[in-house]
């Protein structure tokens, strides 16, 4: 079954999943300044990286601005745009698509970013998307790959119901995780495991504690490690570029979304890698790699 036939079956979640009424930053967290945008970031590596680079640039062409970092999944930091606790978040094309619309056909990069304008909840948009990628990947060790002559997700099929595969809470429910490998694959594994923590993860999958795992190709714990990438040739995981999701204020703002479209120009797949093993190998901060790389492409 090719990806775009299992997703017309599923259902959206709604935005609204963890209460309309809740505020996602409530809990402590002081309201930013009259005028300042918040760019918010989800709960991993690569999503405060961006949001830092959002913020450098912005802060450079004179725009007040500060950081709320780890808000959490997409259900949350979506509601945090919609009520207005956060004006700018990074995203990712294909993934946004599915959340937002799952029966949509667009599997091309430009139709991906075209459809999604027309599927954004009121009030807000995207700036223009990066040339730079960052797909979810499912990955084994290299003795699990070969003992089991593994190359792609279909391979899997014989012996899944042996395996556990690991990875974040929220891929539980999503298209491309447990739903989309058994109808698109007919892979049904044995257990999920829930991850919080990239670290752990990692050792477990090395240690054979689970046997498949889900990483971004922009981990460079993929390669440090000698993991094996497994093809995904039905398109179950759509093509992922970089994108600001914004509320539409943003645009009206002087010079605002100028700065993240520089920031989104300027940005490669092989610089994004780069930054993440900055902060997840080399232990900078988010602000300081972020900073670093502004300054060295002349935008801060």
């Amino acid at each position: 079954m090719h990806r775009r036939t299992f997703l017309a079956l599923g259902a959206v979640v709604p935005l609204a999943a963890c209460g309309v009424n809740q505020n996602p930053l409530q809990g402590g967290q002081s309201s930013a300044a009259p005028g300042t945008l918040t760019v918010g970031s989800a709960n991993f590596t690569e999503s405060q990286v961006i949001a830092e680079l959002y913020a450098g640039a912005l802060a450079a062409k004179g725009v007040q601005v500060t950081v709320k970092h780890g808000i959490g999944s997409r259900e949350v930091y979506l509601r945090a745009l919609q009520d207005g606790s956060i004006q700018i978040a990074p995203e990712y094309t294909g993934n946004l698509l599915q959340y937002l619309d799952a029966k949509n056909p667009a599997s091309s990069p430009t139709d991906i970013v075209q459809a999604l304008k027309g599927v954004l909840p009121q009030g807000l948009t995207v700036l223009d998307p990066s040339q730079a990628t960052d797909q979810d990947v499912y990955c084994v060790t290299q003795a699990y790959a070969t003992e089991h002559k593994l190359s792609q997700l279909g391979d899997l099929a014989p012996i899944a119901s042996t395996a556990v595969l690991g990875g974040p809470a929220e891929l539980k429910d999503r298209p491309y995780g447990p739903p989309g490998l058994a109808s698109i694959y007919q892979v049904t594994f044995k257990e999920f495991a829930s991850y919080d923590s990239p670290a752990v993860k990692l050792k477990d999958l090395t240690d054979n504690k689970i046997q498949v795992a889900t990483f971004f190709t922009t981990d460079a714990a993929i390669g440090d490690n000698g993991l094996v990438q497994l093809a995904d040739p039905h398109q179950m995981i759509l093509p992922q570029q970089v994108i600001p999701l914004v509320r539409q204020e943003v645009t009206a703002r002087a010079g605002a979304a100028e700065a993240i479209d520089a920031v989104q120009k300027a940005l490669t797949t092989e610089e994004l890698t780069a930054l993440n093993k900055r902060v997840d190998i080399d232990h900078a901060s988010a602000k300081d790699a972020a900073a670093q790389y502004l300054k060295s492409k002349g935008l801060a």
